[in-house]
């Protein structure tokens, strides 16, 4: 069975500010002037062909016993995957700084911010939080996590990133889309029924920027599949 993108997942993120989101603007300036901006906003033709020859051709690389790189050939060109290229890809310049948050540290934040959830489970829902954090919340888990299936529940890296936004900490999201790559492509490889295009609008950018112009022109000829856009307005604050 061919790979498919799935929804809701990888949206395209537009920052808009109107009139009727005033209460809104705050936090809508919050990712759009943090570091993961690119993540959010960057766009390409995505070429579903294309990706699937991208995940049927990946290969994963060990180092020291961890996941190093992940390697595919598209096009004819061999494309490497790594923290490292994902950060300068998406300039988000995040490698050195932490992959985790304390408890402590980030519940508590969250808490002061509004959430009046249960914390004795790893998950949070969106729905505890009030509506300028549950939108944030909202709009990191359309566009830039690795979910397909309903967004009330928020995982822990997206927890993280929100957490960071918010009060401007770093935080490294570089590691962890690599290694929601590296868990995705084990599941293409044993062929298992939930594999899918995993960040189709992530992926469709990264190649634009490492296949050279000649080469990405035949990739051209194919037909685009055009990415669902996630406007950021209180309106959609679901």
């Amino acid at each position: 069975m061919a790979l498919i993108i799935k929804h809701p997942h990888n949206y395209l993120c537009t920052f808009e500010k109107t009139t009727k989101n005033t209460d809104f603007h705050s936090i809508i300036d919050a990712p759009s002037s943090s570091k993961y901006k690119t993540l959010l906003t960057c766009n390409a033709p995505i070429y579903q062909d294309t990706l699937r020859d991208f995940w049927a051709n990946a290969k994963l690389e060990i180092q020291d016993k961890k996941p190093w790189v992940i390697s595919s050939k598209v096009g004819g060109v061999l494309v490497p995957i790594k923290p490292q290229t994902i950060s300068v890809v998406f300039q988000m310049n995040d490698l050195a700084s932490k992959t985790s948050f304390p408890k402590d540290e980030y519940q508590t934040d969250l808490i002061k911010r509004g959430y009046t959830g249960q914390l004795a489970k790893a998950t949070m829902q969106k729905g505890d939080f009030p509506p300028p954090a549950k939108f944030l919340f909202h709009t990191l888990l359309t566009c830039v996590s690795n979910k397909t299936t309903p967004i009330n529940k928020i995982p822990l890296k997206i927890q993280y990133l929100g957490y960071a936004i918010m009060s401007e900490t770093d935080f490294n999201y570089s590691q962890a889309l690599f290694t929601n790559l590296v868990n995705n492509l084990k599941i293409v490889q044993e062929k298992k029924p939930q594999a899918f295009l995993l960040f189709p609008r992530f992926l469709s950018y990264y190649l634009q920027q490492k296949i050279p112009k000649e080469i990405a022109k035949v990739l051209k000829q194919r037909k685009p599949f055009q990415i669902n856009i996630h406007i950021c307005s209180s309106d959609l604050c679901c």
